[in-house]
């Protein structure tokens, strides 16, 4: 499958950041859908498939950690990055991230990150 075709979801109640990402990731060609909050993200999961997730810790409602946890806990096997510049990789990697990745990051980290997807 082409990355073209790599579908990913951004969680983060930043819009800045949210659409900074929507941004960078449609020119390096992923399908990019975007949520303001972790409950939106599980609605939009629900209706779509993705790739994969990159989700922020603190949001209002469902935080990235528990988004993280409800994603792994229905047996969902998608990449899921976590993002923060508060919380401790461990936290995010406990709770089923793959990879966490500290605020503020650049495009180069964040193109690694996703090279899993790309490559399969």
């Amino acid at each position: 499958m082409c990355k073209e075709c790599r579908k990913i979801l951004v969680v983060d109640d930043d819009h800045l950041i949210r659409d900074s990402l929507y941004e960078l990731l449609s020119i390096l060609g992923y399908n990019v859908e975007c949520a303001g909050n972790g409950k939106d993200a599980i609605e939009l999961m629900q209706k779509n498939i993705y790739d994969a997730l990159i989700t922020d810790h603190i949001m209002p409602g469902i935080n990235g950690i528990e988004l993280t946890k409800k994603i792994r806990n229905v047996g969902l096997k998608l990449l899921i990055i976590g993002i923060s510049g508060t919380c401790n990789e461990k936290d995010f990697l406990d709770a089923g991230a793959n990879i966490f990745i500290n605020k503020p990051f650049t495009l180069r980290v964040l193109q690694n990150a996703l090279k899993s997807i790309s490559n399969s």
